[in-house]
């Protein structure tokens, strides 16, 4: 055997065998990456307090995204507000129980939030930015009228701050 296939992998009947060196580091990615999976399934839903700093943090990438002009930020952002997490069962449950027949008016929000923003990313995409910025506008008042009517007694009903 040469010395140049002591380092590299071994040829068999034309087929080359990794050596014991690269097989062992490649089973170890392979189990990092299973049981990194694994953890992601089992992983518990996201709160409605960690899906509403998402939409904050989305909010704000488009807000910045329109005061540069930067469309393909806008549509990112605005993308990712529309396929925001669903509120866990656990949690809509317990919100249900607080706003009654409320509970309508709340979810009606979040369908008015889900529509503007894929206006919104629509818009931005052909770089129209006086509908892009009525869109977001729009938005922004669907939020805040959300917040002052439902907030406190989400939060409330939920156990958790603003």
């Amino acid at each position: 055997m040469n010395m140049e296939c002591r380092n590299a992998n071994a040829v068999k009947d034309g087929k080359a065998i990794l050596s014991n060196r690269w097989s062992g580091w490649i089973c170890a990615i392979c189990v990092i990456a299973v049981s990194t999976a694994a953890v992601s399934a089992t992983s518990p839903e996201p709160s409605l307090k960690e899906i509403m700093q998402g939409l904050r943090v989305d909010l704000v990438e488009v807000t910045d995204g329109l005061l540069t002009g930067d469309f393909d930020q806008v549509v990112q952002a605005a993308a990712r507000i529309s396929q925001h997490p669903p509120i866990s069962d656990a949690q809509a449950q317990l919100i249900a129980s607080e706003l009654g027949a409320e509970m309508a008016g709340f979810e009606q929000f979040d369908k008015i939030v889900h529509e503007l923003s894929l206006s919104m990313t629509a818009a931005a995409k052909q770089r129209n930015r006086e509908r892009t910025i009525a869109d977001y506008q729009q938005m922004v008042n669907g939020c805040l009228a959300c917040h002052t009517a439902y907030q406190s007694r989400v939060t409330a009903a939920l156990g958790t701050r603003p």
